[in-house]
């Protein structure tokens, strides 16, 4: 009688801390995000000859309180793929006031190009050169970029997401 009794508050321990758990992981999520932070995206980029253009579903994140290197930064990030092609943006927006910092790594018709204007104290090496701006809109917004690659390739077009989701740490909390 002692065994089963003392069973049973565990049983009702471990049940009481898997409904917390549980209840604590989905109210962390934005509400109307998708379970896999996927939303509407357009895409429409130039980059030197070849045109990227894409509109259906990608992951965009949003965190608000994000550090790049040791710099207290909000982050969005948006990321499209579809076979050889893909796209992936990065956008930082120091709590200082300096100015916005991004990565873009654009790939299609079998050329890769990448930017990054990330510096900071403490890391970071610019490789091209250039400003994407964004413009919020309800719970998304559009960035407009007009950049030059570290290959010296001159990129420029938009970037719209629907909605952000929020971003969760690789493997858990």
């Amino acid at each position: 009688m002692k065994r089963s009794s003392t069973f049973g508050i565990v049983l009702c321990a471990v049940l009481a801390f898997a409904s917390v758990a549980a209840a604590q992981s989905t109210t962390r999520r934005a509400a109307g995000t998708a379970l896999n932070d996927t939303a509407g995206v357009s895409v429409a980029l130039q980059a030197g000859g070849d045109s990227y253009r894409f509109t259906g579903q990608a992951k965009c994140t949003h965190e608000r309180q994000g550090y790049i290197y040791t710099v207290p930064a909000q982050l969005w990030s948006v990321e499209q793929s579809d076979g050889t092609r893909s796209v992936h943006l990065t956008f930082w927006r120091p709590a200082s006031g300096s100015a916005d910092m991004f990565t873009l790594h654009l790939q299609g018709g079998g050329t890769t190009h990448f930017t990054d204007t990330v510096k900071t104290p403490n890391g970071g090496s610019p490789r091209g050169s250039g400003q994407v701006t964004f413009a919020p809109a309800g719970a998304g917004g559009t960035f407009t970029v007009n950049v030059t690659a570290a290959n010296g390739t001159k990129i420029s077009g938009t970037v719209r997401c629907d909605a952000f989701g929020a971003v969760y740490a690789e493997g858990g909390n």
